[in-house]
């Protein structure tokens, strides 16, 4: 005999005795999905051995006991393509029509998956903010989790995409109004930028949904386990323009947003996507009427313990908020809309008449700190002042209220060309004790980027958006104090990026304040997901949330993350909008600025750690029962 047929023979005898291992193996374990997919790869190797040893008749054997082990586990395209393997070497009327049938099939679940996919989308659309219809959102996932279960990584990949596509094409499409009266863009562009924004932010999607089944197929790392660690690492790995996550379709049941003390809104979300698997996992067991399998019921102890900590923290938290002093604050929402250069230089005294009266209105109801939006101040203010302008200035600020006044303003040295946009503070005696500049500017709306490499072409949209001026971002993070008050500001959107707010942990402030324009939302869906958003910053800091935009939505929140008190958007364009309502300066210490940070990497971790050790172990250790 030669060496070539001996070593062939021997090539066969060995797959043959690890067919007949993993056979034994599955016999004794038959839900164990690891061993059954090394079988059908070991015949996949024989079968492919003996075709190009032109045993045809073997090849044909093994091919067939392939085609019927994927029938038997529900492996459809493995089958499919087992069968044309198959059907090449020997035409077979049963395995034509075999065929057919499983293409049938194939387009069917297509359809079906692309329906799971678009109620995901729609019942987290109406979970999130404008609609609030939060329950929704402990089973929003379901329909695609549930697609998702025997679906390849590649297809977990794309629908969860097109999940996430259609969630951010629904949830942003106020962007398309925004781009018309911010920018002047023509309808095709402003199509293409949102169909392009939708598309990149639904890869969030993706990543969980496509990392989770890749590791329960490599690994056999449980869904119940790997989704909600990967939900948090996807969101937290891609950089937004507007930041959201899952978390925000859950902001009203404030017993589930504790947890972002933790880990900030990625530790909502993964608690989010932890529920949905919960019950659907415990609908399905009902369906078929089989008991909860142990792995359930532990992630739904997860899920009580989780809930249950956050609401004894909750309790602890409402003591100290109880024990602090409180002020009543006063907020004042100018609803003047888009206001002008020209507007600003013309009306700017009127505009700030509308103020004063509106802040007379506010101490005589007992406001002790009044609070203007974002650029209220119609005038730019003086960096250098040390006391607000005198009684009987044109420019004076609040003539009859001996309360403390936070406002925004364009501020500049006199003189200077640089204009910052800030949040002042003047003390009740008058004093202006604390000046805090924008960090986290807007782009094109409060600087054109690139402009230092692309000069000419920063000129040109500059010179399109005359109302828009260049703002110096502000230097390190400081508070606003006056007497007992610590406030920490936060100008425009920084409230919706956690890091911006938990730099300012540090100087211990007893407040967090929002000063912002959201004129250019109109009055569209943008404003309330700027409040849910923003609302988890309080939960994290463990300090109340006073908001006051230009045009709505404001609101005073408290450091549970619940809001008491806000404004509507339908109010008459010129007339003001009061807001009146007691904070608490907390003084309580929070895990939030300093846990927060680390949970995704904690989450990628953990998926490291298992992803390795599920690998190894299905290679060398006994198959165990898996659990989905």
């Amino acid at each position: 005999m030669s060496r070539k047929p001996a070593a062939t023979y021997g090539r066969r005898k060995q797959l043959d005795k690890e067919i007949t291992e993993q056979l034994q193996l599955l016999e004794a374990w038959p839900e164990d999905d690891a061993s059954a997919r090394a079988l059908a790869a070991l015949y996949t190797r024989r079968a492919e051995a003996a075709q190009a040893e032109g045993a045809r008749a073997d090849a044909l054997e093994a091919w067939q006991r392939l085609a019927a082990l994927c029938a038997r586990r529900g492996w459809p395209e493995r089958e499919l393509t087992a069968n044309r393997r198959l059907l090449a070497l020997e035409a077979r009327p049963e395995v034509e029509a075999r065929i057919e049938g499983l293409l049938r099939e194939a387009r069917a679940r297509r359809r079906v998956a692309l329906l799971q996919a678009v109620l995901s989308a729609t019942l987290l659309v109406l979970a999130a903010p404008p609609f609030d219809l939060w329950p929704l959102a402990l089973v929003a996932l379901a329909p695609l989790l549930l697609g998702l279960r025997e679906a390849s990584p590649n297809q977990a990949l794309a629908r969860s995409w097109l999940c996430g596509f259609l969630v951010n094409l629904a949830g942003f499409h106020w962007g398309y109004a925004l781009l018309e009266r911010f920018g002047q863009v023509p309808e095709w562009a402003r199509v293409l930028v949102l169909v392009l924004l939708a598309a990149y932010q639904g890869s969030v999607f993706a990543l969980w949904a496509g990392a989770s089944s890749l590791l329960a197929r490599l690994a056999r790392v449980p869904w119940l386990v790997s989704a909600p660690l990967a939900v948090a690492v996807a969101e937290s790995v891609l950089p937004f323009l507007f930041p959201w996550n899952l978390g925000v379709t859950v902001w009203r049941a404030w017993p589930l947003v504790q947890v972002a003390e933790l880990g900030g809104p990625p530790a909502v979300s993964s608690l989010v996507v932890l529920i949905n698997l919960v019950l659907l996992e415990a609908g399905l067991a009902l369906r078929q009427r089989q008991p909860l399998p142990r792995p359930v019921r532990v992630a739904g102890g997860v899920v009580l313990a989780v809930v249950s900590a956050g609401l004894l923290r909750a309790a602890h938290v409402a003591m100290a908020r109880g024990a602090a002093p409180k002020v009543r604050v006063g907020i004042v929402q100018p609803n003047f809309g888009t206001v002008t250069a020209e507007d600003r230089k013309h009306r700017g005294e009127q505009y700030l008449a509308t103020l004063r009266q509106a802040t007379g209105e506010l101490a005589r109801q007992g406001a002790e700190l009044v609070v203007w939006p974002e650029s209220a101040f119609p005038f730019l203010f003086d960096r250098q002042l040390e006391r607000e302008y005198a009684p009987g200035h044109p420019w004076e600020l609040r003539p009859g209220f001996s309360g403390t006044l936070l406002f925004g303003a364009l501020s500049h040295t006199f003189g200077g060309s640089l204009v910052h946009n800030s949040a002042v503070l003047a003390s009740p005696e008058g004093r202006i004790t604390g000046l805090y500049d924008k960090r986290k500017l807007f782009p094109f709306g409060e600087y054109v980027p690139f402009s230092d490499r692309f000069p000419d072409w920063a000129r040109r949209v500059r010179a399109r958006l005359p109302d828009s001026p260049d703002i110096e971002p502000g230097g390190a993070p400081r508070l606003l104090v006056s007497g007992g008050l610590r406030v920490a500001p936060l100008v425009c959107y920084e409230d919706i990026f956690p890091r911006a707010v938990h730099a300012l942990a540090s100087q211990e402030p007893n407040l967090l304040v929002t000063l912002a324009n959201h004129v250019w939302f109109g009055d569209g869906a943008a404003p309330y997901q700027a409040l849910a958003l923003a609302t988890l910053r309080g939960v994290e800091m463990r300090r109340d949330l006073v908001r006051a935009a230009s045009t709505g939505v404001s609101s005073v929140g408290d450091a549970l993350g619940r809001v008491h008190a806000h404004t509507s958007l339908t109010v008459e364009p010129g007339k003001p909008e009061l807001l009146q309502g007691e904070v608490a300066l907390v003084e309580l210490f929070a895990l939030g600025p300093w846990l927060a940070p680390a949970w995704p990497f904690a989450c990628a971790l953990a998926l490291l750690v298992l992803g390795v050790l599920g690998h190894r172990g299905g290679q060398h250790a006994p198959p165990a029962v898996p659990v989905r």
